[in-house]
């Protein structure tokens, strides 16, 4: 991942509506995790840490805000290798991401491979039995949409991403268990 990505831009500019909507949230930025690529085969405990902090953090959010850039007409290498890894949660009395509700995000350079891959990510939640919010953004020409480091820098985009950081938590309370809706919801997040 870039230095500069777009994609974690504008995670981070959800997660921080989310925040201000009184969740707990955590950062996973993919760059620090240097995840390898999933081997089904493999168990857990052959992987590193990263791959370990990745699983227990989404085994234990409520929600998830997931962010990529789109390559080649389609979510990004990097983060469908990520979500990957929840495989591992697939014995877990509440297996994959059942009940979690889960806000997609994209940075493109076009239109049509942004709306293909918040589609990708659609058909990946349900695969995985999360509850996709309905809202979705998808930052076209994000080059133009952010500063050097990766910054969403466009208002309607950045009021976008605030609406759906808002959007995650407040459906994370109503879909939420009784036990979770007592406290507020923490927020795991892949970028």
């Amino acid at each position: 991942l870039r230095e500069d990505s777009t994609s974690l831009g504008a995670l981070r500019r959800a997660l921080g509506a989310s925040e201000e909507a009184g969740a707990e949230v955590e950062l996973l930025d993919l760059n620090e995790l240097k995840l390898p690529m999933y081997e089904p085969r493999k168990p857990l405990g052959e992987y590193g840490d990263g791959v370990r902090r990745l699983v227990d953090a989404i085994s234990g959010a409520d929600a998830l805000l997931v962010s990529t850039a789109a390559y080649h007409g389609t979510l990004a290498d990097v983060t469908k290798n990520a979500l990957d890894y929840v495989q591992f949660l697939g014995k877990e009395e509440h297996p994959y991401f059942d009940g979690k509700v889960v806000g997609l995000i994209t940075t493109a350079g076009g239109e049509q491979a942004a709306a293909n891959a918040n589609a990708a990510m659609v058909h990946v939640v349900h695969a995985l039995r999360g509850i996709v919010a309905p809202l979705m953004v998808g930052v076209t020409k994000a080059w133009q949409r952010t500063d050097d480091r990766g910054n969403i820098t466009d208002d309607n985009y950045g009021r976008r991403l605030d609406d759906l950081g808002r959007l995650v938590v407040d459906l994370a309370q109503k879909v939420g268990t009784e036990e979770s809706s007592r406290r507020a919801e923490p927020v795991g997040a892949v970028a």
